[in-house]
């Protein structure tokens, strides 16, 4: 074996000596040429001594007519080391990283939007697989130095994904004319943010008899896109600003038709492609599909499954069971609807979709849209608005009437839903159950999780009311999750 392959050994060796597997990895440069040694830096003082294996059987950093080299140190997030007495020598380097918790959604994207930049802008080919990410040195060092920072042991989880987004998007958008790809305070999400949140802007879906106009209150409720790639930005920039501000009659504001229709001109003509992106598990199949461009209103996948009322089913037993704060609609075997909130804080409602099989959730129906589709028909008999403060978070507020409802609410509530439920308990057992729960505190997660089933029943009370036998009002509210409809801006989903 030669100098390199010794090292490796001893590398590996060590690791399973000092019990280091979990917490420090080896990798390789192209090429082969630098060795890396990646370590959880709460464990430097352990990864210091595969440093001084290195030396007793190599020697380090030597120094000719010195009888021995200094030790170096871990210091900093790379230490740079020279193993061998003569040339050629091998190189390691030792890499820190950090554990952390939930990775941020504006990490997760800026690191999408930086492959593309490097494969679309920059000719850094990544075809083959995931390996030509992790063996690129200047894009991997970026991605875990500079863009995951804090969040260094979240980074290989993301790398297929990453090589997937690439390999999808370069096969039906490869082109040198890309503009750079912009991520927070100059992209299209930003741009598009300021002007729906000003008071002289802003989209709006219609304008009443009165002269109101019907606005979009935020960028999610209107786009899925959470990148852009775009051609001629600033001409791009320059049209919309003419769009937002300049209207018949003077009334400053995008309608949402016209806005959409311009983007779907974009879109077809591969100037402007928002992109929806979802975390992709590794080793599964990566699909890029247009939605919302006049001709794919519908998700095809939805249609092709011919759903009747009889294919929807409620799964609502967690209203009165345990301490679990989710409920499901489920649409066959194939997709699914997720009303849930938190156990660790009080919280509204969350319509989550959800792709049976699927690597990603299809997203989260905008509230104020669950909100309009309840009362499209019978505004009058609807009370139930997804605002936790409406709800108690005391056992003493349950039992007395300082919330909006009171125990005659809930119990209205329950003796309807209750037929829904596979066992239903009696009255007696419900209310006694959310009474332990309040009890049990906001910090042990009992309160929110009886608050947030009181809120379910209440929601499950309004529509099935209405709605159990109304399949259109079930399959709206998934594709409300899903961002497919014409309300919803064109793009392409990378899932």
């Amino acid at each position: 074996m030669g100098m390199r392959e010794n090292v490796i050994k001893i590398l590996k060796d060590s690791l399973e000596m000092y019990k280091l597997e979990d917490d420090a990895s080896i990798k390789f440069s192209p090429k082969e040429k630098v060795t890396y040694v990646d370590y959880l830096v709460s464990k430097k003082s352990k990864v210091e001594k595969l440093i001084a294996d290195l030396d007793e059987f190599f020697g380090v950093n030597y120094i000719p007519n010195q009888k021995r080299s200094p030790l170096p140190k871990l210091v900093g997030k790379t230490t740079r080391i020279k193993v061998g007495e003569k040339p050629p020598k091998s190189i390691v380097n030792f890499r820190s990283y950090t554990k952390s918790g939930k990775l941020p959604t504006e990490i997760q994207e800026w690191g999408s939007t930086f492959i593309f930049e490097m494969v679309l802008r920059k000719n850094k080919d990544f075809s083959k697989s995931k390996e030509d990410i992790l063996n690129d040195e200047d894009t991997y060092n970026t991605l875990r130095n500079k863009i995951f920072y804090n969040y260094q042991d979240k980074l290989d989880n993301w790398i297929y994904t990453y090589w997937k987004q690439q390999q999808q998007f370069l096969a039906k958008y490869k082109s040198p004319n890309w503009d750079e790809f912009m991520y927070n305070n100059d992209s299209f999400v930003e741009f598009f943010s300021k002007y729906i949140t000003d008071k002289n802007t802003g989209i709006y879906t219609a304008v009443t008899k009165t002269g109101e106009k019907k606005r979009i209150k935020k960028y999610t409720e209107w786009n899925p896109a959470d990148i852009y790639a775009a051609k001629n930005m600033k001409g791009i920039k320059e049209e919309l600003d003419i769009i937002f501000r300049t209207e018949k009659k003077k009334v400053k504001g995008a309608p949402l038709s016209r806005l959409n229709n311009y983007l779907i001109d974009l879109l077809n003509k591969k100037e402007l492609v928002g992109i929806s992106l979802k975390q992709i598990k590794d080793n599964a199949p990566a699909v890029l599909e247009l939605r919302n461009t006049k001709t794919t209103y519908k998700d095809p996948h939805i249609e092709d499954k011919n759903f009747k009322m009889n294919d929807i089913k409620f799964k609502i037993d967690n209203v009165h069971l345990g301490s679990t704060v989710s409920t499901y609609i489920k649409f066959g075997t194939s997709f699914g609807i997720d009303v849930r909130s938190s156990s660790s804080g009080f919280e509204n409602l969350v319509f989550a979709t959800q792709i049976s099989g699927a690597a990603a959730q299809g997203g989260n129906a905008p509230v104020a849209f669950v909100n309009e589709l309840m009362r499209e028909k019978n505004a009058n008999q609807i009370n139930f608005i997804n605002d936790h403060n409406q709800y108690p978070e005391t056992a003493l507020e349950f039992v007395s009437k300082t919330s909006t409802y009171s125990i005659k609410d809930y119990l209205m509530w329950f003796k309807f839903v209750k037929k829904y439920f596979t066992n239903p308990p009696t009255e007696k057992k419900f209310i006694e159950h959310i009474s332990d729960l309040y009890r049990k505190g906001k910090v042990s997660g009992g309160a929110p999780a009886a608050q947030t089933k009181l809120m379910m029943l209440h929601f499950f009370y309004d529509t099935l009311r209405f709605h159990d036998k109304n399949k259109e009002f079930w399959l709206t509210m998934l594709y409300l999750g899903m961002k497919v409809g014409e309300r919803y801006a064109p793009h392409a989903k990378i899932y």
